[in-house]
């Protein structure tokens, strides 16, 4: 049996191991051997690296897919203009109360008054003191600067004292409130007849005439007119009252 035994181990040592394909794989302790361990960790490494190239594409690739939003304008909120207010409507009593009056407004008392100093001055005038009426004239003026009366008068008073210029200025601006004012108009003939301006006096005359024929007895016996009273014209003018 012991020489059986023995050639069987001989037999057995011959053949080989059944392992010995994988001893260089596996160790008898179990164990890598160090060379197939380096392989690993290399390969492993390269999968590593692969996997995170791909990811990094990845990861690039879908942030390019995504849709740019562009920055919006910052908006500043505007601050409203000052609304004009509009003209009140008729009901709007408030506002008119507020208004100012015009500059040439004038109420019923003050126009009373008016009157009342004009009387005055007018009765100064016939009195001949001009100097008073001249006075009064003006506080009417002050009060209706419309008075085409105070003004004509006031006219008169400054042509009596030979200052044309002042005369001229207070007889036009009657005749700016009222153009057909016949009175200053027959003033401006006297006057320019004084200053032996003929045209400029009948151009009046001429004028007084027609807005009241009455102007032409007054120019029959009025002596301020006497320069004119051989003139064509003049005699013209007087021939048709005696018609």
């Amino acid at each position: 049996m012991s020489y059986i035994n023995d050639a069987l181990r001989r037999l057995q040592k011959e053949k080989g191991s059944p392992y010995e394909a994988y001893k260089n794989i596996v160790s008898a302790s179990g164990k890598k051997p160090p060379r197939y361990s380096k392989l690993l960790s290399l390969i492993g490494i390269l999968i590593a690296f692969c996997f995170a190239a791909v990811s990094i594409v990845l990861l690039y690739g879908l942030d390019d897919k995504k849709p740019r939003v562009m920055p919006q304008a910052v908006i500043l909120p505007q601050v409203p203009l000052a609304v004009e207010k509009g003209r009140p409507g008729k009901n709007d009593t408030q506002w008119l109360k507020k208004q100012p009056a015009p500059a040439n407004f004038i109420t019923k008392q003050a126009r009373a008054d008016a009157q009342v100093i004009y009387a005055q001055a007018l009765q100064k005038q016939r009195e001949g003191k001009l100097a008073q009426a001249k006075n009064l004239y003006e506080k009417v003026i002050k009060i209706d600067r419309k008075n085409v009366r105070a003004l004509n008068n006031l006219g008169v008073i400054y042509m009596g004292r030979k200052d044309y210029k002042r005369a001229v200025k207070y007889f036009n601006e009657a005749l700016n409130i009222k153009n057909k004012y016949v009175d200053a108009h027959y003033n401006l003939a006297c006057l320019y007849a004084q200053k032996k301006d003929t045209t400029q006096s009948l151009f009046y005359l001429k004028n007084a005439i027609e807005f009241n024929p009455e102007a032409r007895q007054w120019a029959k016996s009025d002596g301020d007119l006497k320069v004119l009273q051989e003139l064509p014209e003049f005699k013209s003018l007087m021939e048709k009252v005696e018609n």
